[in-house]
């Protein structure tokens, strides 16, 4: 299944390692440096041109992909819960 996090992009919720509030998480030193080092190594994807309010964290084939999005993290939560709820989620993960 698929997470719609803005715009035109999705993220296979497999993948999904973490939501998070860009304002508070962003507080910490040590997730400034995380942030700008996966920019400096393009692993960010930008789903909206406006104001980031969570980002996302997700496995990618190269290490850790950063998903920044204009929706709240308890939004993108939200949704990630409905759709753990579905029967066709249950099925995919051999529930």
């Amino acid at each position: 299944m698929y997470l719609h996090i803005g715009d035109n992009v999705c993220v296979r919720t497999d993948r999904i390692i973490g939501v998070f509030d860009i304002e508070n998480s962003t507080v910490e030193e040590a997730t400034r440096r995380f942030l700008k080092s996966a920019e400096a190594g393009n692993r960010i994807t930008y789903a909206s041109p406006n104001m980031p309010k969570s980002f996302i964290l997700a496995e990618g084939t190269a290490g850790v992909d950063v998903y920044v999005s204009s929706n709240t993290a308890l939004t993108i939560r939200k949704r990630l819960a409905g759709r753990r709820r579905t029967k066709d989620y249950n099925l995919q993960r051999g529930k």
